[in-house]
């Protein structure tokens, strides 16, 4: 019996999986100024199927390089409706390397500024943005200032009842450890790499 939760059916129509990303792109073009005035943030996920399904994957290089395009069309968009607005704003792209499928646009007002600064952890790794990696055509990535962070899984001991067992087998593979307020203690497993790009106030 198949897995119904698979996702790893090779992918036919290359055509139509590209005149999707447009479709995705057009329909999230406009900011949502309403909806982002009533809950201060709003974002934008690459929900674009088959890759985006419960079971993800990960498109080949040259198509995640249209969905980047696509992306910093969005991006540049909002920067200027937010601009407009003259009020403080959180506007960033969030590339997942290596879970390319999980990137966004991601934007915030008032209190939701500083939580979505804090949504991920910095680096202490010292490396520069893959420039080559991700070479787009219609907007030069090195007008964005990009910070490497760390995307973790985490574990909470008491939450999720961990076994002692399985505690020290995540122990070995944690990238950082702590304790909540509740006392719960967590464990982080770095799964990959968030450059953070933001838009050179220059530009």
């Amino acid at each position: 019996m198949s897995n119904p939760y698979s996702n790893k059916k090779k992918i036919r129509g290359w055509k139509k999986q590209v005149r999707k990303i447009n479709y995705w792109k057009n329909y999230n073009l406009t900011l949502d100024v309403t909806k982002l005035h009533k809950s201060q943030r709003d974002y934008v996920k690459v929900t674009i199927d088959p890759w985006h399904r419960l079971v993800k994957r990960n498109p080949p290089i040259w198509y995640n390089r249209l969905i980047l395009e696509a992306l910093i069309e969005i991006y540049l968009n909002w920067h200027k409706t937010l601009q407009e607005s003259g009020k403080p704003f959180y506007l960033k792209i969030w590339l997942f390397d290596h879970h390319f499928i999980n990137s966004q646009v991601v934007a915030a007002t008032g209190d939701w500024i500083v939580g979505y600064n804090n949504t991920f952890i910095k680096s202490n790794e010292a490396r520069t943005f893959t420039f080559e990696k991700y070479k787009i055509h219609n907007f030069s990535l090195e007008n964005f200032q990009w910070e490497l962070h760390v995307e973790e899984n985490y574990f909470y001991e008491k939450i999720d009842q961990i076994s002692e067992a399985e505690i020290n087998k995540i122990k070995q593979k944690a990238y950082r450890s702590g304790f909540l307020q509740n006392g719960d203690r967590y464990f982080a497993i770095k799964t990959g790499d968030v450059w953070i790009g933001t838009l050179h106030t220059l530009y």
